[in-house]
């Protein structure tokens, strides 16, 4: 079994055989699904023998991991700007009540836990220039 998308829909291919006269295989083309929801065309699921369904109720697994896996990239990937920009709303003003303010807090903690679970250490910040060691207090 084949599958190729096309615009918002996949169609399903079958390898029916070989024509030797053409040198080419024959692909039968037995139905479609949406993309994003996977619903089957009618009549689907009729033509396919249960191993068939089987295939491609796989291939919809493998589609949804893929999907879940770019869509949790992306908060990834976005994470950084949207604090920002939470940071800059907050600096102008917005607007916070305190349910809003507990469920931030609570947000930071858990990424931190994670972050630190997968490894990725809180960066050392460079503290601010002090007194030097031999150098005296204004006050001494």
């Amino acid at each position: 079994m084949q599958f190729k998308e096309q615009g918002s829909k996949v169609q399903v291919l079958l390898y029916i055989g070989f024509d030797e006269a053409k040198n080419a295989p024959i692909v039968k083309s037995v139905g479609s699904f949406n993309k994003y929801t996977y619903k089957p065309s009618p009549g689907l699921l009729d033509k396919l023998t249960p191993e068939q369904r089987d295939e491609l109720e796989a291939e919809w697994q493998r589609r949804r991991r893929l999907a879940l896996g770019l869509n949790r990239q992306h908060y990834i990937n976005a994470l950084a700007a949207n604090i920002r920009g939470a940071c800059e709303s907050l600096d102008d003003g917005a607007a916070l009540t305190s349910q809003q303010s507990a469920d931030i807090w609570d947000a930071m903690a858990e990424l931190v836990r994670a972050m630190r679970e997968a490894g990725y250490a809180r960066p050392t910040r460079n503290r601010k220039a002090g007194r030097e060691r031999d150098q005296g207090s204004l006050f001494e």
